[in-house]
């Protein structure tokens, strides 16, 4: 595998490390954990100790869940063809760590990221009214309660938690699974599709 030329941004020296192209959890579970605390992604100065994230163009390939996602930090759409087979796959890219890890969580519950999408754009519109809410995150799907749970970033950092009634989701995903059409390839699912979505939805 081709190798990759890093400066150190404490001590400038230069080294080379060997990208992270593939991330495969049926292979080794415990990446699940390494990219939701993000240890898998985490470069280390052999000069100065210095530790720092390091974002590179990489698959995520859940085998088990028929899921892919790409994380994309320089924006581009992989080339579809590239993967074979993708019959019955969701196919999903993104441009940052912290989309690519809830995007994840999302699709490994077997959640429609869709429906969510929509369910936090939602929440969003409404708890901007009174609260000053920057970001909304899938947190957790309470299995007993069937409640969603979303954390509210503030603009001062502090986070809120928002519930949300799971037939909340069955409603939105009846509409998006009726009336929205999405492309079999790697979709971009974000606050600017869902807010086209809603207005598609409403406009019919």
């Amino acid at each position: 595998m081709a190798k990759a030329v890093i400066e150190c941004p404490h001590c400038k020296q230069e080294c080379t490390r060997t990208p992270l192209t593939r991330i495969s959890p049926d292979r080794d579970p415990s990446v699940r954990k390494k990219v939701q605390d993000l240890s898998l992604f985490r470069w280390k100065c052999p000069n100065c100790g210095t530790t720092m994230l390091v974002e590179d163009p990489c698959l995520y390939h859940d085998i088990s869940g028929q899921f892919m996602v790409w994380l994309a930090p320089d924006g581009k759409k992989p080339e579809t063809g590239k993967f074979d087979p993708l019959a019955g796959y969701t196919l999903r890219y993104v441009d940052d760590l912290n989309t690519f890890r809830e995007k994840i969580t999302i699709l490994e519950r077997g959640l429609d990221d869709r429906a969510v999408e929509l369910m936090k754009f939602i929440l969003f519109l409404q708890l901007q009214h009174d609260l000053d809410v920057v970001e909304l995150v899938f947190h957790d799907l309470d299995e007993r309660t069937a409640e969603f749970r979303f954390a509210a970033v503030l603009s001062d950092g502090a986070e809120q938690y928002i519930a949300m009634p799971g037939l909340t989701y069955q409603r939105i995903l009846q509409d998006v699974t009726e009336r929205l059409y999405t492309p079999r390839d790697f979709v971009k699912i974000d606050t600017e599709w869902a807010a086209e979505a809603l207005e598609l939805l409403h406009a019919e």
